[in-house]
């Protein structure tokens, strides 16, 4: 339902900004701001999770996720969408910190991966069918209808929440103040970020001079807080901290390339939105088809075996994208598509296995949220830097190129640094495989 929610916004947006008499400049803050409330709050809400019961943070994260949306779908004003936008955020933040953590501690070791597999397949579902029942609804119904839909499901949801989430008290029972300081700091700092990299906000080189002002605060509110937002021994573990790096890089490369591809065949291509829509659902396909069968291997093989072979694949979709030409070649179209959806959907379940079972039990809502919160980053900076160093490269070469060439040289140039993302992310890999096998060999002496 969330993911679903957050893809077919995206069809509405040029009916909202119609309909409200809004620029496409203030409509992109529906979005913004959704990101900016959930990183801010997830890590946060880990920690309340872990302390009071992650269930109890789901099912009321449920709660306020329905009465914002039905509030989005009453609005009648701008001001009031948007307000009401950032309540249904602190819902989705509230069940995106703790729904890993709810998976860690219902399933054992063994079963893990297939139920983070199927967690994967449902957001891949949800992403792909957004913008096709999107579209439908707002063939027949006013924009509002995209978000009064959530309300019956989310009832549903609910009532499933109550009859089903029955788990066992907490596991963290420490009795520390929250880090609220460190809570209001984080969300300074990830503003600060979002708002200098978006570029095209007024000011923004202002907000990285306040980034750096700011971050030393954080960490130093962090290492003199009982029980920081920042945790710095659960950072000391190699096999959670690099997992998150893979997560990162993995996210930022896929997102240079995967934001601008609906630009590049409208503008290079001349593609219309019906065949446009039809190729972009390759990927979350085959992500979704992937992503359980790789939970199911990861539990019989090992996370560590199959994360360098997702990374593989998914660096050979990248280097397809880097011959694509001014005309389309179909099969080669298909081919990118299918390897970097197959690359991201066997990479993401071992690998948030292998995270959330570094993290142990007592950390699983505080992991989930951090898994959850880095994901989210990961996706907000590649996506601003996509699309201000793209800007960039196509005027550069429009200088001495038609735009259909500039806009193919542009996209050959994202390709390479999201190339040069992953080749980074599949030398962590490496590195956590080799680790891992010494662990093993130790273990066996």
């Amino acid at each position: 339902m969330s993911s679903m929610s957050t893809s077919s916004l995206n069809v509405a947006n040029p009916l909202i900004s119609r309909t409200l008499g809004v620029g496409i400049e203030q409509v992109q803050w529906l979005s913004t701001l959704f990101l900016l409330v959930i990183c801010s709050l997830m890590l946060l809400l880990g920690r309340v999770g872990d302390r009071v019961g992650g269930h109890r943070i789901y099912l009321a994260g449920l709660v306020v996720f329905i009465v914002g949306s039905l509030l989005c779908g009453l609005s009648t004003s701008f001001i009031l969408l948007l307000a009401s936008r950032a309540l249904q955020a602190v819902g989705g933040a509230m069940m995106m910190a703790t729904g890993m953590g709810l998976l860690m501690v219902s399933f054992s070791l063994e079963q893990r991966g297939m139920a983070m597999g199927i967690n994967v397949l449902m957001v891949g579902v949800g992403n792909m069918c957004g913008p096709s029942l999107g579209g439908l609804l707002l063939t027949h119904f006013s924009w509002s209808m995209l978000f009064f839909i959530n309300v019956p499901f989310g009832i549903l949801s609910f009532l499933l929440g109550l009859r089903y989430l029955r788990l066992p008290n907490p596991v963290a029972t420490a009795k520390e103040r929250l880090d609220i300081t460190g809570a209001l700091l984080l969300a300074l700092c990830v503003t600060a970020l979002i708002l200098c990299l978006s570029g095209g906000f007024a000011g923004s080189q202002w907000f990285g001079l306040l980034l750096i002002v700011v971050v030393p605060l954080f960490i130093f509110a962090e290492k003199r807080h009982a029980s920081p937002l920042w945790d710095f021994k659960l950072m000391a573990n190699k096999r959670f901290s690099l997992g998150n790096l893979v997560t990162f890089l993995s996210y930022s490369a896929n997102m240079l390339v995967s934001f601008l591809l609906p630009f590049f065949m409208e503008t290079a291509w001349g593609f219309s939105v019906g065949i446009m829509g039809l190729l972009l659902m390759i990927a979350p396909i085959c992500m979704a088809v992937s992503a359980p069968l790789a939970g199911a291997l990861s539990d019989r093989i090992g996370a560590l075996k199959l994360m360098p072979l997702s990374l593989v694949l998914f660096i050979g979709g990248l280097v397809l994208i880097a011959f694509w030409g001014e005309e389309p070649a179909y099969p080669l179209i298909i081919c990118s598509l299918v390897l970097i959806g197959l690359g991201m959907g066997i990479l993401n379940t071992p690998n948030n296995s292998e995270i959330m079972t570094a993290a142990g039990k007592r950390s699983a809502g505080y992991a989930g949220g951090f898994v959850a919160t880095n994901r989210n980053l990961a996706f907000c900076i590649g996506t601003a830097a996509s699309a201000g160093l793209f800007s960039l490269l196509v005027r550069q070469f429009e200088l001495s190129s038609t735009q259909s060439a500039a806009y193919v040289l542009a996209l050959h140039g994202m390709a390479f640094i999201a190339i040069a993302l992953a080749l980074t992310s599949l030398g962590v890999c490496l590195y956590l495989r080799r680790e891992g096998h010494k662990e093993g060999a130790q273990d066996e002496t």
